[in-house]
């Protein structure tokens, strides 16, 4: 590969990347390339095949160790894992394949009606020393596509191992992430195109939401928190009767008092004297 090749194949694949993931709205990392897959209508085959599968043959006839292939049906894309990869690895494998065909690689007929890429590698993780041009672009694709580098920057993401557990990469990619990201930050070589500076834009809630602690782990809101149901009071014990106080019998009534002697002489009096005033007026 010629240096003027290589860098065009490396600006194709990077453009190809952000337009990617500009037009299926990735605004997280790790970015769901089987989301991506599915939209694109190709169908992702998990190891192992079915032992009837047709395909086992069409794969049988592809030259190269390669861990996942891509074949053109007809006029859909299948895409296959041989070998049993882990979660890092499947997820970049996927990403190198969907290069091949965003990118429109060139083919091969495998039968009539069915072709795969000519390239023969796909190692489920970077591939260091690319026989074919095609194969490089792929990778710079994925990578682009796993590991944004606005997004990285903005996230002050640069350290492979740092890089490998936001992005789910491998550890051959993560390490070329790395590498690249300080080369970029030394430069501080961002945002002059319009379609990264679109792409941190679709990314922005993500990245300013990164460190916070999250919604599960978070204290509860005294105002978000159910309210305590009502305890139930039980019932208090009954007290004990009171023993019964026996009421004095109630008094006889007293007799009606006697006028004294100072009455009956006041009384007389009274009488005399009225009895004077009645001879003394009739006399």
């Amino acid at each position: 590969m010629n240096a003027s090749d290589t860098y065009r194949q490396y600006q194709d694949a990077r453009d190809a990347a952000w337009r990617t993931l500009l037009r299926f709205s990735v605004r997280a990392l790790p970015a769901d390339v089987f989301r991506i897959a599915k939209e694109l209508g190709i169908a992702v085959h998990p190891h192992p095949l079915p032992a009837d599968d047709p395909a086992r043959t069409l794969l049988g006839r592809l030259p190269g160790p390669s861990v996942c292939r891509a074949l053109l049906l007809g006029r859909a894309w299948h895409v296959y894992f041989l070998v049993p990869l882990d979660e890092n690895r499947r997820r970049f494998a996927l990403a190198h394949e969907l290069g091949h065909i965003i990118l429109g690689h060139e083919k091969t007929a495998v039968r009539p009606g069915v072709r795969a890429f000519r390239s023969n590698e796909n190692a489920g993780d970077l591939i260091e020393d690319p026989l074919d041009i095609s194969d490089y672009a792929a990778d710079i694709f994925a990578i682009r596509l796993l590991a944004p580098a606005c997004v990285l920057h903005e996230m002050h993401i640069d350290r492979p191992g740092r890089i490998a557990a936001l992005c789910g990469l491998p550890p051959k990619a993560a390490a070329l992430r790395g590498e690249r990201m300080e080369l970029l930050n030394a430069r501080n070589a961002f945002f002059s195109h319009p379609l990264e500076r679109q792409v941190r834009d679709q990314f922005l809630p993500f990245i300013r939401g990164y460190g916070q602690v999250p919604t599960e782990s978070r204290p509860a809101s005294p105002l978000s928190m159910p309210l305590p149901e009502p305890r139930k009071k039980e019932p208090a014990p009954m007290a004990a009767p009171a023993p019964v106080q026996e009421l004095p019998p109630p008094s006889p009534p007293a007799p009606p008092a006697r006028p004294s002697m100072g009455f009956w002489i006041v009384l007389g009096a009274a009488l005399l004297a009225a009895l004077l005033l009645i001879i003394i007026r009739y006399a």
